[in-house]
Parts: structure tokens; C-alpha cells; sequence
């Protein structure tokens, strides 16, 4: 029989002890998760003791293989606080979890009754939409009718809109021969403007002359008219003087006459 190294004894212990795998001495996982943190070490040491004491091997050899079984121990007690940790994080979790799955359930229970509020006013809507489309039919027959006859006063104002275009056709061309008739004129009453202007001015120049001319005879006159008021101011005077003469000569007949008489 062939004597195992301390390291190979500890593993086989531990493999022994723990129920691991007897190849890599590592426990199973849910052995390991089974043990509790105030029995493990003293399970543990108590089967190593028992292990050991059955095998011949040394006193140094033991103490290494239960050095080492120690040292496993309290790498397997830290691990199983681990788990413990994680286990009341997890179940932490699931509590609020659970909290959020009310609320959740909560939120579901209002949303489906706001949704049956929400279908009862989509159903009085759908009924205010199916009111207001049949008046929308209503109304749209009405149009439709309205359309009809806006249609046929289109037809009866095209066609007369047609005539309007002819008789404007025809207006136009009247147009443009009374624009051509107008040049014409235009033209003709330029020409007479000018014949009228040469004549006026003819006129003007004749009328010119003859004022000149009567303005010169006006003084001839004048000249003529004052001439024969001094004559007959010097008429009147001999005149005056003659009578003066003759009532004189009267008067010495007349005295003559009676001295005669009286000679007689």
C-alpha cells in the first residue's frame, strides 16, 4: 500500500467529509447550501477527527490535513453568508415585487374601469358621430340638390356667357372701326384746326388793319367834327351878332319912322 502525500489526504478527507466530487474534493452546491453557519465547523472537524484517527498517518500530517480542513471551513462559512445575503436581497426583491404586482394590479383594475367609462362615452359619442353623419347625409342630398341646379344655371350662364363673348366680339370690332373713325376724324379736325388757326389769324391781322383804320378815321372825324363845332360856334356868334345888328338897325327904322311921321 502506497502512502498519500498531506495535500492528496486532504483532499480525499474533505471529498469524505463534504460528499464533493472525488476528483476535485470541491462540494456539491446544494450540500453546501444545506449547511448551517453554527454547525458546519464542528460537523466538519468532528468527521475529519474521525476520518483521520481510522488512517495511519503522522501527527504533522494530521495537523496539516485539519489546517487545511479548517481553512476550507471558513472559506465555506463566508461563502454560505454570502448566500444568506444574497437570499435576503432576493427576498427583498420579491417583496417589493410583490408591492409593484399590487400597484400593478391596482393600475389594471382602474384602467379597465376607465376603459369601460371610456367605451360607455365612445359609445355615446358614436351615437352624437352617427346622428351628425346622418345629418351630414342630409345635408349632403341638400347640396347635392343645390349642386344640381348651380350646375344647370352654370349651363344656361355658359351659354350665355358665350353669347356675351360674341357680342363682344362683335362690340370690338365696331370698336375698333369707331377707333379708326376717330383717328380719322382726329386727323381731319387737326387739319380744319390748322385751316381755322391760318384763318383766324387772317382775321386777326384783317381785323387789326381795319380797327387802324377806323381808329385813324375816328380821329378824322373828330378832327373833322371839332373843326365844324368851332365853325358853327363862330356861326352862332355872327349869328348873335347879326341879330344884335339887325335889332339895332330895327330900332334906328323905327325911330327914323316916327321922326318921319312926325314930319309929315
Amino acid at each position: 500500500m502506497s502512502w498519500l502525500s498531506p495535500v492528496q489526504w486532504a483532499k480525499w478527507t474533505w471529498s469524505a467529509v463534504t460528499g464533493g466530487d472525488g476528483q476535485t474534493g470541491q462540494p456539491r452546491y446544494e450540500d453546501t447550501c444545506k449547511v448551517k453557519n453554527t454547525s458546519i465547523g464542528s460537523e466538519m472537524q468532528k468527521s475529519g477527527s474521525q476520518v483521520l484517527d481510522s488512517i495511519c498517518i503522522s501527527e504533522a500530517e494530521k495537523q496539516a490535513v485539519l489546517t487545511l480542513i479548517r481553512e476550507e471551513i471558513i472559506t465555506k462559512e463566508v461563502e454560505v453568508s454570502d448566500w444568506k445575503q444574497k437570499y435576503e436581497d432576493c427576498r427583498q426583491e420579491v417583496n417589493e415585487m410583490r408591492k409593484i404586482v399590487a400597484e400593478y394590479e391596482k393600475t389594471i383594475a382602474q384602467m379597465i374601469e376607465d376603459e369601460q367609462r371610456s367605451n360607455l362615452s365612445h359609445q355615446k359619442a358614436l351615437h352624437a358621430v352617427t346622428m351628425e353623419k346622418e345629418a351630414a347625409l342630409g345635408d349632403l342630398n341638400s347640396v347635392e340638390r343645390s349642386l344640381s341646379d348651380v350646375f344647370r344655371r352654370y349651363e344656361n350662364m355658359k351659354s350665355t356667357l358665350e353669347g356675351f363673348k360674341k357680342n363682344e366680339e362683335v362690340l370690338k370690332k365696331c370698336a375698333h372701326e369707331y377707333l379708326a373713325r376717330v383717328k380719322q376724324e382726329e386727323q381731319r379736325y387737326q387739319t380744319l384746326k390748322l385751316h381755322a388757326e391760318e384763318k383766324l389769324d387772317k382775321a386777326n391781322e384783317e381785323i387789326a388793319q381795319v380797327r387802324a383804320k377806323s381808329s385813324s378815321e375816328s380821329m378824322a372825324l373828330t378832327a373833322s367834327l371839332r373843326k365844324e363845332q368851332m365853325r358853327n360856334e363862330s356861326l352862332e356868334q355872327a349869328l348873335q351878332q347879326k341879330n344884335q345888328e339887325i335889332e339895332e338897325l330895327t330900332k334906328i327904322c323905327d325911330e327914323l319912322i316916327a321922326k318921319m311921321g312926325k314930319i309929315d
